[in-house]
């Protein structure tokens, strides 16, 4: 008899569709620039930018550098280490590797070349070039931090080890979306739409984990 794949796996990709779904209404929101869009971004924004501090800003300036691409692929690079040391599995290090170039690279790139949405014209507390929607960093850090939660949780079930880890992830994927919207380079329907994209992305690849890395 064939051993019974993870619960977790089974709810993935309905996960992911529903993602998907979410995604492409906030997109069309943005691409037809919806009053119900700029209503959103405004509501959440607003107290967001108004509640500025000096010690906020230096605070959201450091959490904004934990989704950018310097950290972000010194972190895959360390984990992807770690994995093929601690698991002797190369496959799952080619997994993490993978889904975190395509889906925190080339996806994020390719949506964002699609849209061109300007970012918003308020002051930008830091330097950042290039189209809005969707954030890079939201994406990115929930697709390579979530995929590092998932790693942990897989190797070693429900430990206190992957519990805190998930935490861990969970808090700094939020305080990186909320960094954006603070420093006024992203829209919070930015954010959004990179959280349902990147949430899409990583579950459709959890789905697909079992397969892609010959697990029976």
């Amino acid at each position: 008899m064939m051993p019974q794949k993870p619960t977790y796996y089974q709810p993935a990709l309905l996960i992911s569709f529903l993602c998907f779904v979410l995604f492409c209404i906030i997109a069309l929101g943005v691409q037809s620039n919806a009053d119900w869009i700029n209503w959103v971004d405004q509501l959440i924004a607003n107290p967001i930018v108004a509640s500025a501090t000096q010690n906020k800003t230096s605070f959201f300036i450091f959490i904004t550098r934990l989704g950018g691409v310097p950290v972000m692929s010194t972190a895959v690079v360390l984990f992807s280490s770690f994995l093929i040391w601690q698991s002797k599995n190369k496959r799952l290090a080619i997994w993490y590797i993978s889904q975190s170039i395509l889906g925190a690279g080339a996806l994020n790139i390719l949506v964002k070349v699609l849209f061109q949405r300007e970012r918003p014209t308020i002051e930008h507390l830091v330097i950042q070039g290039g189209f809005s929607f969707p954030s890079g960093h939201s994406m990115g850090s929930l697709i390579s931090y979530g995929g590092i939660a998932f790693l942990i949780f897989y190797l070693y079930k429900k430990s206190t080890l992957s519990i805190g880890v998930l935490v861990i992830a969970i808090l700094l994927i939020l305080l990186i979306g909320l960094s954006r919207i603070y420093l006024g380079v992203h829209f919070p329907s930015d954010v959004i739409g990179g959280y349902l994209l990147g949430t899409s992305w990583l579950t459709l690849l959890i789905a697909l984990f079992p397969k892609l890395i010959k697990q029976n």
